[in-house]
């Protein structure tokens, strides 16, 4: 059995406030200890199940959070900033089942650190009209490749919303939210036990549940609402897109690979510009 993870921070056991995951804080050298803890204890209970291969995608920021020597030697490692699928890369290798560790609710919900792909220009998406949160978006890329995902850990919200949405899924609840910068924090030691014990489960009875892959077989459109119209434009400059609003530009595909890659494109292009970009220069 071969597995996936991807990781992000805002959803990681002790972590509670933007600062502590830009790189350059005081807090963050300690986070990336914190998010090791959380994909060793994955990957434990992957291998415990009887996994052949775990490959890890670094999702958050650019990429350079884990540092490989902090983790289970057993594991493949995604690294760096230029990765064509962002947080879904590897995926397109193709595996068994998906684990998604330390996501994190949508922008303007609810949430510890909540916020929808990139901080500083995204302010809602939907995809086929609906709205979706982080996991969603990068759950989709990972089903057109046929893997379903078994897995989600962060906080109350993000893994609540999940189970609405995603058939069969397992969850590990790892903090209780206060706010966007508050949360009540089970100790990572307690966590770590609960998230291999989960993993385990959630992979042995992937067939026992019928968990199928998050999956779009008509055509796709990821609409995206950006902070700023200056950010709009400058997305439009990706292919696939359509402007239909203001700040809303719509990224479509024939499938949703096609809608996704542009997607990623735009947001790309739409972050060089950043009206807000004080506001996340956390001390």
């Amino acid at each position: 059995m071969k597995v996936y993870i991807t990781m992000d921070a805002e959803g990681i056991s002790g972590i509670y406030k933007l600062a502590q995951v830009i790189p350059g804080n005081s807090e963050y050298d300690y986070a990336r200890k914190l998010m090791a803890g959380d994909i060793n204890a994955a990957v434990a209970g992957a291998f415990d199940a009887g996994a052949d291969a775990v490959f890890v995608n670094d999702a958050h920021n650019n990429g350079d959070n884990l540092r490989i020597t902090d983790l289970d030697e057993r594991v493949v490692l995604c690294s760096g900033a230029d990765r064509p699928y962002t947080m879904a890369e590897g995926a397109q290798k193709g595996f068994d089942a998906a684990l998604l560790i330390g996501y994190h609710a949508r922008k303007g919900s609810k949430g510890v650190i909540s916020h929808s792909y990139a901080y500083g220009s995204m302010v809602e998406m939907w995809l086929n009209g609906k709205v979706i949160s982080e996991y969603e978006l990068i759950g989709y890329m990972i089903g057109y490749y046929g893997t379903p995902v078994v897995f989600i850990s962060g906080d109350d919200i993000v893994t609540a919303d999940a189970k609405e949405n995603v058939s069969g899924i397992h969850t590990v609840t790892v903090k209780e939210c206060i706010s966007n910068g508050a949360a009540s924090c089970i100790h990572p030691n307690v966590t770590a036990r609960m998230i291999r014990a989960e993993v385990k489960r959630a992979l042995e009875e992937i067939e026992a549940k019928q968990i199928k892959p998050m999956a779009i077989k008509e055509a796709v459109k990821i609409d995206v609402r950006y902070s700023a119209e200056a950010q709009a434009w400058k997305a439009m400059m990706a292919p696939n897109t359509e402007r239909i609003g203001e700040t809303i530009v719509r990224y479509h595909g024939k499938d949703y690979k096609e809608a996704y890659l542009a997607f990623v494109t735009g947001t790309g292009l739409a972050g060089t510009f950043g009206d807000d970009a004080a506001l996340y220069k956390c001390k």
